[in-house]
């Protein structure tokens, strides 16, 4: 998570079992981040998800290990046909990116699973630190987007429950609409333009 936990980190010791936190300062203003980390063979996904609710979920494979990549395609299946891809930040994580003579799992291969579960793509290195600070940011960040996203959604959805009497069936209400509808088709098409490994769109 930070070079301060590079070769050190054992879950073991800590007071609750695999939990750090890690503060991360975002457009100015900082959040602290605690991470969960249950190996899938201790704890399930479905127990994981169901134990601590999260906010977003990161999926790590070794670059250089095709069975985590495989464990890593299971675990985003089970997110994917749980809804879970489309609720909240699912981030792929490619790691040990430094160790290139020994790639077993491509860039695009890690990119294609992401992206075909709708979920952001990155490869890191904690090794050398490359991408871990980029990572830790754009989780923050997706995580944000979708708050903000869905504070839009309960919004429209109390908007189309009733607006105030002076605006129904007003011309201002007509053109919020359209203008909203406008916007909706404007934004899903960008979406489907957006790379899976822009961490700062949804």
């Amino acid at each position: 998570m930070t070079s301060e936990y590079m070769n050190t980190y054992d879950a073991s010791l800590d007071d609750e079992f695999g939990e750090k936190s890690v503060s991360v300062l975002l457009d100015g203003e900082e959040s602290e981040m605690i991470f969960i980390d249950h190996p899938s063979v201790e704890m399930s996904v479905e127990n994981s998800l169901s134990t601590y609710e999260p906010h977003a979920c990161v999926v790590v494979y070794s670059i250089t290990d095709r069975a985590t990549f495989k464990t890593a395609e299971d675990i985003l299946n089970y997110l994917w046909r749980e809804n879970y891809t489309q609720d909240k930040s699912v981030i792929v994580v490619g790691n040990k990116a430094d160790l290139a003579r020994s790639r077993a799992i491509t860039n695009n291969e890690g990119k294609a699973l992401a992206a075909s579960r709708d979920c952001k793509f990155i490869e890191t290195s904690s090794g050398i630190q490359h991408n871990v600070d980029e990572l830790l940011v754009g989780i923050l960040k997706q995580i944000r987007l979708r708050e903000c996203r869905d504070r839009k959604r309960q919004l429209r959805r109390g908007s189309k429950g009733g607006h105030p009497p002076k605006l129904h069936g007003s011309r201002t209400s007509l053109s919020l609409n359209i203008a909203r509808e406008i916007l909706q088709k404007m934004c899903i098409n960008d979406y489907k333009s957006k790379s899976c490994e822009n961490l700062h769109v949804l």
